[in-house]
């Protein structure tokens, strides 16, 4: 497990139903895999001054139970897939009422060089080989031996 946290679901998580809304799972994996790189000694804040950034270029959410309104969760964020330009995590919430996961969120990042955004034009990431910290890290809180997956990887173009 790369970090595990505890999380009370809040007016801001839910919808006009008192049920999560369908993107607070994401925000809340990404809240996750930012404390771990800021514990790791990487903030994405140091990363994206130090020209590196993590880009999302994959997500997969799926809902297995019902969340509301003060529901206290445990949120649990593993290395799933470790490539050479790319990794995938799994944030698992584990509701108050489930023996299962409530919510799985599958996200893959790609890893690159990062430009800031300049006048009239955007933000720019070019592929790079993940850095051995980064793959350090990851191998440590994978969530099963043998995580490693060399082939197959796609990293978008924007």
């Amino acid at each position: 497990m790369l970090i595990e946290r505890s999380w009370r679901v809040t007016m801001a998580d839910v919808d006009a139903a008192g049920i999560i809304y369908y993107a607070s799972p994401l925000r809340w994996a990404e809240v996750l895999l930012g404390d771990w790189l800021e514990e790791s000694g990487h903030s994405i804040a140091a990363m994206l001054g130090a020209g590196e950034a993590t880009p999302v270029v994959g997500v997969e959410v799926r809902y297995r139970a019902p969340l509301g309104l003060d529901d206290h969760l445990r949120l649990g964020l593993s290395a799933q897939r470790i490539g050479n330009t790319s990794f995938t995590t799994r944030c698992d919430v584990w509701g108050p009422r489930a023996e299962h996961p409530a919510v799985e969120v599958v996200v893959t990042h790609a890893f690159g060089g990062y430009t800031p955004p300049r006048p009239g034009q955007g933000a720019a990431v070019t592929k790079q080989a993940l850095p051995p910290w980064l793959r350090k890290a990851l191998a440590a809180g994978s969530d099963s031996e043998g995580s490693e997956d060399m082939g197959g990887e796609r990293c978008a173009q924007n």
